[in-house]
Order: C-alpha cells, then sequence, then structure tokens
C-alpha cells in the first residue's frame, strides 16, 4: 500500500496516481493544496522538498520512497 502526498496542479503527482492505478495497487492520495505547513514538515523529515512524496506501507512498517521517478525505479525492480 502507497501513500501519495500531492498537489492538485502537480503533473508528477498525477502521474504517480495513474501509474498505481494501472497496475492495481492501493493507495491513498493526501491532498496538501491547503496543508502548507504539513506539507513543509514532511518535506523536513523526508529531506525531500517537491510532490509528491510517496510512502509505502509494508506490514505496518512506513518507508519513504522519493518523488514520481523514485517511485517508477521501486515498481520496475
Amino acid at each position: 500500500m502507497y501513500i501519495i502526498y500531492g498537489k492538485k496542479n502537480c503533473g508528477f503527482c498525477s502521474r504517480a496516481v495513474k501509474l498505481l492505478q494501472r497496475n492495481g495497487i492501493t493507495f491513498t492520495y493526501m491532498s496538501m493544496d491547503d496543508k502548507h505547513s504539513e506539507l513543509v514538515e514532511l518535506a523536513m523529515l523526508y529531506k525531500h522538498k517537491t510532490v509528491p512524496l510517496v510512502l509505502q506501507v509494508v506490514e505496518g512498517n512506513t518507508e519513504f520512497v522519493g518523488g514520481h521517478d523514485d517511485l517508477v525505479k521501486r515498481l520496475e525492480a
């Protein structure tokens, strides 16, 4: 299961969502359009300054994946 933190006018966010949908992978999309301070906190926590911020949850453990390109690489592996 993946979590995507993104913004509505972000092309990479849309691509990440479509990629998971095409592959039938379960995910939750969290819109950060009206949550600037929370987005800043996440960016600092994961040391990733752009959206989307993609996380993977496996057996209750959350792992930071990265952005769209990192998600593509993970799914290709």
